[in-house]
């Protein structure tokens, strides 16, 4: 006993972070520590170690006051409204703890076409809506689904949730909007005069930071576009008459969580804070600045192929917006679709993480980290500035009309997307880890927004995408080929030097051609030239080769290699990349490429199609 009470009285020795330093720059050998630092998409720098002076600059101010989160899965399309009322009862039995679904006029691929009373009265047949929270968004106007609930003359008085509409989030997704924004605030202040008679409990303005996020926007873009479009509703509301206490509590939040962990779930506890300082600068009182988050699984970062792999991505997202503080969230089906065993998983990852890692028993588990509460004052005071960029523009719909938006989207978009290409961002199964063992199902894509002519208000839709898209097209161009030539597309490895000696680079290419959905075919391992001769000759080798060994064994045995294969049907890599003389020449003698940890490997990899003929069959 004695042993444990002194155990427990011990404590680790205080070090200082000049001697932290100091061991840190000896491990780096000389290096200094800055080369431990990342910069986030954000602008953002991320630092090896934080302490307490890190958050020395900003308040600590407590605004996520529950550790529970409402269980919420979307409904998506299904062949009939009884088909979906069956679904919903199952699951409802099942563990769902609210019914989430978009309605027209959401122009979301998945919404459903609702617009009479009997479609209502359908979908919610024998559902006792009392303890159900509604989770309905209804794009740019929540008119057209209210009143069918009205002519459904369903009981609406104990209604909770949202019926939410949020037009400019429309106008940034679509580029359009059918009817002047004036007209969309006077229906906006009509519900909301009814609900307050009709269903108190309900909310009606349901702001969605989704356009932003599936438009390749980083945080910072992401929370600023959602405090602007909430200024302007505001601003709308109280002047038709509503206060800012009124006006504040009728607005949810929908942030989708991406797979960067800190930087998402420090997201969702910036948007508390710039929310609460945004009502009292209004003049709301602490009950208005509360904020109403509901979070979703990301689908910019999911992936058609190895589609197992989204279990993984949408649990660590869940996890993210858990810590998080959200409200309630969505968590996706790893088909994304509406298949029972993958929405039942989707679901049971609630619960995994609710009964067995305890994450709805600690409110605000984060607070207090260091990292964490660094991480969420840059993005506030981040976001902020570029809120106050957008204001001076005149607020989110002008700085829509000017592209601004846009444009720095667009910047954040391309820099993400050139990672995935070149492979620092790895997406598992889709640009790295690829398995040709798959069979592909139909391939889902994003349809391009098309203008609409007659629209009455006109800006650049954010086009959404999914990181996979690049990879995803290859693949299927790969199968369309095997499916019109009865063999996959080829590409043969030729081994130089011993095993242990080619193996890393041998490994390396095949990962590396797999994922743009080319077989390798892996030759004998040759430490003499002879043995290549004789390999060739044996084989019917044509299109592409890629050399793979050693630099040493390069010395010794690559130039016999090369000119031993070479010839008009073939193609020859080499795998690593040499100094500038060596390259020029392996080039004077045969080599067309190489390939290498620094490749943007999709660039290649379409190059490599086009050469193959595999183009032709575009998917």
């Amino acid at each position: 006993m004695s042993r444990l009470k002194e155990m427990k009285n011990n404590s680790f020795p205080k070090v200082a972070m000049e001697e932290w330093v100091e061991q840190a720059e000896k491990a780096l050998k000389g290096k200094p520590i800055s080369k431990l630092n990342t910069v986030t998409y954000e602008g953002i720098t991320r630092k090896p170690v934080y302490t307490k002076n890190d958050i020395n600059d900003h308040s600590f101010k407590q605004l996520i006051d529950k550790s529970d989160w409402t269980v919420s899965q979307q409904l998506y399309p299904s062949t009939s409204f009884e088909e979906l009322n069956a679904q919903l009862k199952q699951e409802l039995r099942s563990g769902l703890q609210s019914i989430h679904f978009a309605t027209y006029p959401s122009t979301e691929p998945n919404a459903l076409v609702i617009k009479e009373q009997k479609d209502i009265k359908t979908i919610f047949s024998e559902i006792s809506l009392n303890n159900i929270p509604l989770q309905i968004h209804a794009g740019s106007s929540a008119t057209t689904f209210i009143n069918a609930l009205i002519d459904s003359g369903m009981e609406t008085n104990n209604l909770q949730g949202i019926i939410g509409a949020d037009p400019v989030g429309e106008l940034a997704a679509t580029g359009t909007l059918n009817k002047p924004l004036k007209q969309y605030y006077d229906e906006m202040k009509s519900n909301i005069e009814w609900k307050e008679n009709n269903a108190p409990y309900l909310k009606t303005v349901w702001i969605q930071s989704n356009p932003y996020h599936n438009g390749g926007a980083n945080a910072v873009q992401e929370l600023a576009a959602a405090m602007a479009t909430a200024v302007e509703y505001l601003q709308e509301l109280m002047n038709r008459g509503m206060s800012i206490d009124a006006a504040s509590q009728e607005i949810a939040f929908t942030f989708p969580v991406g797979s960067d962990f800190f930087m998402e779930l420090s997201k969702l506890r910036a948007a508390r804070v710039l929310w609460a300082n945004i009502v009292e600068a209004f003049g709301g009182d602490d009950q208005a600045q509360k904020m109403t988050v509901h979070a979703t699984t990301s689908m910019f970062t999911k992936s058609n192929l190895d589609p197992y792999v989204n279990m993984l991505r949408t649990t660590s997202e869940a996890f993210s917006a858990a810590i998080g503080g959200a409200d309630s969230i969505n968590v996706d089906s790893y088909q994304q679709g509406g298949d029972v065993f993958s929405r039942r998983i989707a679901r049971n990852t609630h619960y995994i993480l609710k009964e067995e890692s305890f994450l709805d028993k600690v409110v605000d588990p984060a607070a207090g980290s260091y990292y964490v509460e660094n991480l969420t004052n840059q993005l506030e005071d981040e976001a902020w500035n570029l809120f106050q960029k957008l204001e001076k523009l005149g607020g989110i719909v002008e700085a829509l009309r000017r592209n601004f938006l846009q444009d720095c989207i667009a910047e954040v978009k391309g820099k993400r997307l050139k990672d995935v290409q070149n492979r620092k961002k790895v997406l598992v199964g889709t640009n790295m880890y690829a398995n040709l063992q798959q069979k592909l199902k139909q391939q889902i894509s994003s349809k391009p927004i098309e203008e609409n002519e007659l629209a009455t208000v006109k800006v650049q839709a954010i086009q959404p995408l999914r990181l996979s898209v690049a990879f995803e097209s290859l693949r299927y161009q790969a199968k369309l080929y095997q499916e019109k030539e009865g063999t996959p597309p080829k590409v043969t490895l030729l081994n130089l030097g011993s095993l242990a000696t080619h193996k890393p680079r041998t490994d390396f290419s095949s990962g590396f051609f797999q994922v743009g959905g080319l077989l390798p075919v892996v030759s004998p391992s040759f430490e003499d030239a002879n043995e290549i001769v004789e390999w060739s000759s044996a084989h019917n080798i044509t299109g592409y080769v890629c050399i793979c060994g050693s630099d040493d064994t390069y010395e010794e045995l690559l130039n016999a290699a090369v000119m031993t294969i070479n010839s008009p049907n073939r193609k020859i890599l080499v795998a690593g990349l040499p100094d500038a003389t060596r390259q020029k020449e392996m080039q004077e003698i045969g080599v067309s490429d190489f390939i290498h940890m620094r490749s943007n490997c999709y660039e290649q990899l379409v190059k490599i199609h086009q050469e193959m003929g595999l183009t032709d069959n575009e998917a």
